[in-house]
Parts: structure tokens; sequence; C-alpha cells
């Protein structure tokens, strides 16, 4: 048995170190699935022919000139014709492949390209990058069609987060690539080392122009020690499907159909909906509305932003019914979780396979502490597999917790602090501090280990019940008014214990006094309790006001997608992509990018204006209406006004965040 004992170890070792890995790893949806015809330039080169002779079609195919002028002395051309011959000849079904995949992207790539007065040529950049998949990944984490980092993409206004990975709509990463094109070739002024810092890094080939003194890139790839060997090869490789592409028949390809573009609409909806029952109501299968919507990384939008979706034309009034009575459609990317005595969000958050911070954010309304029997709303994965995989925070790997959750431990990042730690894993400041022996809120070591309570103390019976939640008060002819209370804060108090003590939630007393965190509470404070005091003189119970949905989306001209020649000459503008969005950090292009090819719509700013109140509602002392500007949604009033969601949506006699309606007036009590 003692022999078995270090491969026991072994195992373990290696199975924590795959835990470890890139957080990209962890992702199901975002496992590396690039074609080897696209990254192993290795393998590449060694199943190349060499030698063999070029037919007369490839000769002609060579011989032809696109926009970007190449100057190549006799081995590059040797390169580009070896390239030329491999996904011709060798690869043919590859390349086939590729450009059937491409066809519905050409004319809406062409047409960016064009407003950014960037060679047409580079159409053909997405081939060698990724075959032209939307749902690409490679090996070190690039995404997308056009393969963006996701730091890149971040610079050129990509999302990439656990709700949305931007890089693989192929509508705005076209638009982010032609912005760091222009970029690129401002910087070095020549497209062959422009093309090169595409795949490389610009820092990587200015480091390179300054260590070797050389500027132009050929002479440059010829020198092994300075760039790796998928870079010396990119340029040639994009010459020769560059090559390939506009020469389609006389090499044996069908031709392109550049009407082959999706008719589609792009309609806004507000964050929280439910993209599955979306869907479902349009009688469209999963995996069809993904086909349309591939950014999407769960089966619910991001819940604190409005965001597009793309949907066929003919499915766009289906699309707006739904938006206006959700609730009418049964629910799909949503499931729900019940939380048990002693359960903090950390542990939900284990069981549910959904980082913390998400989780909250998903479940805005709810308290800080959860009651026993509280339902909990978790989000599924776009792509059908296990959210586990894909927990942030805690590890993914570990197991999860069968009642009250263990304790964790938490690599500290840059900018973290432990205010902000203990609201990710909701717990308390006091908590985490005793958790790890610390008597103050010291500055943290960036990269150490810090230990997460696991469970929240036990509460009585009746302090969980007056946790019930934020919900509205059941309807009442009459109801008392009580004054507010006061309490004066003793050493070693926590918000969270003050709140249990007078049986009211920690975001309600936060809101009271205006506390952002619960560590800013300080010991001698007077704290003001809400609904403690003495008995008022009795008031008429308040009525919520009737809200009328808002018209979100109208009908602009949609785009269509023009024959292109052979020599791939500028398509001329088709119109604009997101409003002003479109316009870029590059200056050197004034136009704006296009809209999406046959795909337009536009949120109407113009919001309607709300029914006439049932009853006059009665505004608390010191409050202030606001109206609801369009897209806005409860979360990001809450965070404008330093106020909790919970509470707002209290104030307002919000059932959901998604009773919100733009137009309408709500209350925001400031006392």
């Amino acid at each position: 048995m003692v022999r078995y004992f270090p491969c026991l170890i072994l195992s373990l070792l290696l199975a924590l170190a795959g835990c470890a890995g890139n957080k990209y790893d962890k992702n199901n949806d975002m496992k590396a699935n690039l074609e080897p015809e696209v990254w192993d330039t290795s393998q590449i080169l060694k199943d190349l022919k060499r030698g063999r002779p070029l037919t007369e079609q490839e000769k002609k195919a060579l011989a032809s000139r696109g926009a970007i002028q190449f100057n190549l002395d006799v081995a590059d051309n040797e390169e580009v014709e070896m390239f030329l011959q491999y996904f011709t000849m060798d690869k043919k079904g590859t390349m086939e492949k590729w450009l059937q995949r491409a066809e519905p992207h050409l004319p809406y790539v062409r047409a960016v390209l064009a407003s950014y007065n960037l060679p047409p040529d580079l159409i053909v950049l997405p081939f060698i990058e990724s075959g032209y998949s939307a749902m690409a990944y490679s090996p070190v984490g690039a995404g997308g069609m056009w393969q963006f980092m996701p730091y890149t993409g971040r610079r050129f206004g990509l999302t990439v987060d656990w709700w949305v990975d931007e890089r693989r709509d192929p509508y705005k990463s076209t638009v982010a690539a032609a912005k760091y094109l222009t970029k690129l070739y401002q910087m070095f002024g020549d497209w062959n080392l422009a093309l090169a810092a595409y795949n490389a890094g610009e820092g990587k080939i200015s480091r390179v122009m300054a260590a070797s003194g050389q500027c132009d890139f050929f002479d440059i790839a010829k020198d092994p020690k300075l760039l790796k060997q998928e870079t010396r090869h990119y340029v040639p490789k994009f010459l020769a499907v560059l090559k390939i592409f506009q020469n389609l028949d006389s090499l044996g390809f069908k031709k392109i159909n550049w009407q082959a573009g999706p008719n589609l609409k792009e309609v806004p909806v507000p964050g929280g909906t439910d993209l599955l029952a979306l869907s479902k109501a349009c009688e469209m299968s999963w995996e069809q509305f993904r086909d349309y919507n591939p950014g999407f990384r769960r089966q619910v939008s991001p819940p604190d932003a409005t965001v597009n979706v793309y949907v066929p034309v003919a499915k766009e009034q289906v699309v707006l019914a739904f938006l206006q009575n959700p609730g009418n459609y049964p629910s799909g990317g949503v499931q729900t979780v019940t939380a048990q005595a002693g359960d903090t969000w950390w542990a939900i958050a284990r069981r549910a396979g959904m980082p913390v911070a998400e989780l909250r954010q998903l479940n805005a309304a709810l308290p800080e502490e959860l009651p026993p029997g509280q339902t909990v709303r978790v989000a599924l994965s776009a792509s059908g597999v296990d959210n586990t995989a894909l927990a942030e925070g805690p590890d993914a790997c570990a197991p999860k917790p069968v009642a009250a959750a263990k304790p964790a431990r938490h690599r500290v990042n840059k900018g973290e602090s432990i205010g902000s730690i203990a609201r990710k894993y909701g717990v308390s400041t006091k908590e985490l501090l005793a958790a790890n022996k610390m008597k103050t809120e010291r500055r943290l070591t960036l990269g150490s280990w810090i230990v997460i309570p696991g469970a929240a103390p036990a509460q009585p019976a009746a302090v969980a019940a007056a946790k019930s939640g934020p919900g509205p008060a059941a309807p009442a002819a009459q109801a008392v008014a009580v004054a507010d209370a006061s309490h004066r804060v003793q050493k070693g108090e926590s918000v969270s214990g003050i709140a249990a003590k007078y049986g009211i939630s920690a975001e309600t007393l936060m809101a009271a006094n205006k506390l952002r965190s619960p560590k800013d509470l300080r010991a001698g404070a007077s704290l003001t309790i809400p609904g403690k005091g003495k008995p008022a003189a009795p008031a008429a119970v308040a009525v919520a006001p009737s809200r009328e949905p808002v018209q979100a989306a109208r009908d602009t001209k949609a785009v269509k997608g023009a024959p292109m020649a052979a020599d791939l000459s500028p398509a001329p503008t088709a119109g604009r992509l997101f409003g002003d969005k479109a316009a870029g950090a590059a200056k050197a292009p004034p136009a704006k990018a296009p809209a999406p090819v046959q795909l337009a719509a536009k949120a109407d700013k113009t919001p309607a204006k709300p029914a006439a109140p049932a009853a006059a509602k009665q505004a608390p002392a010191k409050a202030v209406n606001y109206k609801v500007g369009p897209g806005e949604t409860v979360w990001g009033i809450a965070k404008k006004f330093n106020v909790e969601p919970s509470s707002l949506m209290a104030w307002n006699n919000m059932k959901t965040p998604g009773s919100l309606q733009a137009g309408s007036q709500i209350t925001i009590r400031k006392d």
C-alpha cells in the first residue's frame, strides 16, 4: 500500500495544478478549438510539398496584384507559392469550408474596411486568424473571428466578462479590428509590419526593430532569433490566401455570393432578459438564436446593461411583444436555488457555480443576509455546459458544500481591500478580519492569501422572518407609521449584527445611514434605525403608480451588400453601426462604421409618457423624484444615488428589477 502512496500524492498535485491554470481553461465555452491549419505553422511547413511545379492557373493567381503592394524577393515568393499550393490542393477542403463559413460575414467586413479607408485586401485576414469562425479560441486565449486577446479587445471597445464575450460578435469585433489595424498602420507606416504586429503585438515588433536596426519585415523575418516561426510566415501566408481569394473561379473554388448576409434586425433588450425564453417565443431553438448572437455566454443578458440582440426581420415584432410582457412566457435561461439556514452568498455561489459578484448582480433586490427559504436566481450557460466549470472567485475545482460552506482562501488582486473582498464573498468585514486574525483593515499584500469564512452566524427564526425580503407589503386599508429610532455603535459591532438586533435588513440600515459599505461603520457613531421608534398617527397606505410599457425599437433602413470585383476594390460605406459608437479611436478615417449587413434597428430614445397613477403616492420626507431614462436599470440608478437596489425597489413597490420602465417617476429616499 505504501508504494502507491507517492503516486496518489502526485495525482492530487496534478489535479490541483490543473485547477490553478489560466481562467480561460476553466471556461468550457472558451476552450481552444482553432483548426491546425490556422495556428500550427510548424505542421504546415512539414506538410508542404516543396518543388511541385505550378499550374498555369496558380501562376496567374500569383501574378495578380492587390491594393497592398508587397516587395518580395525570390525566397519570399517561393514561400507564398508553397502556401498557395497548400490551400488550393493539400487543404482545399479546409479552404472551401472557410469560404462557406465566411460568406455571411464578407459583405459587412468589406463595408467596414471601406468606411475606415483601409485596404480591401484585409478582408482575408480572418481566414488566417480563425478560418472566419466567430466562436474560435486559440490555445493562448485569443478569441473570435479576429482573434483578439481579452486586453486588446477591451482596448478597442469590446466587453469580455462572465456574461458576454463581444470578441465573438462578428459585427462589433469587425469594427474593433478596423480600429486596431488603423492604429497599427499609423504606428508603422507599412502594412508588412502592421500585419506582423497584428499577429505578435505592436510592442514586440517595435522592440525587434529597435534591437535589430531593421525597418523591413522580410529582412527581420530572415533571423529566426528575432521573431517566432508563426510571425515570420504570417505575411507570406496572408499573401497566399489573398491571391486565392482574388482568383477563386480559376483555382477551382465556388464564387462568393455577396448577397448571402443574414436579413436581421438589431433590437435592444433590458438587463436580465431571459434569452432562452425570448428564443422560444420566437419559435427558434437555442442553437439558432445563438448562431445569430454568439457573443452571449449565458442564457440571460447582463443584469446591469441594455444590450442588443440580432433576430430575423420577421421576428422583430415577436421580440417587442415579449419585452412588453416577459412574465407571460415560461422561464428558460434562469434556474432557482433555495437558501438553507446559515447560507451566505458565497455558499450559494459555490452550489450554483456562479461567481459571487455576478450572482449578487442577478439578484440585486435581495438582502445581504439570506433568510432560509429565500429563492435565488441562477443564470444558465449559453453553451449548455455545467456552470461550475465557469465559476471565477471560489476555486471551481473544489467540491460543492453539502451544508454550511467551509472556509476557503482568496488570493489578493491589485486594488482589493478587506471591504471589497468581504462584499465579493457575501460576508461581513468583522468576520473576515476575525478569520484572518487581523485587528484592523491593514493594507493587503498583492498575491497574498486570506481565509474566507464560509457561513454567516445562524439567526433566530423571528429575525429571519423579519428579513423576508424587500418586496412590497401586503395591501391594507390603513397602516400605522412608526418613527425612526437611533442606536449608538459600540466597539466590535457590525452592520449585520445591528440590523439583526432590530429585525431589519443590513441594506435598509446602510441606506438609512448613507453607508456605502459595512466598513464605513465607526464606533461611537449614532445610527438611524428606520421604523423602530414610537408609533405615529395612522396614514393612508401608498399605492404604486401604474407603469406603461415603452416601445423599445423602431425601423431603420436595412443595408444591402453589393457585389465585389475581383480586385477587391473598396465598397461604398454601407451605413452606421450602433449609432455614433462606431466612431473609433482611429484619427485617419473620418467616416462612420457601417451597420451590420442587412441588419438595422435603433432604440427609440423618446420615452413613452407613464400612465396617470391610480392614487397619488405619498413620498417620504427628504425624498426626490427621478424620471427613468431609456436603458436605465435598478442597479444603475441605485449606484447613481448611492443606495441599495433592494431599498430602491422597496420604496417604489417593485417586485422585480424588470418592473422598471423608461419614462416613469420613481422615489429616491435621501434621509
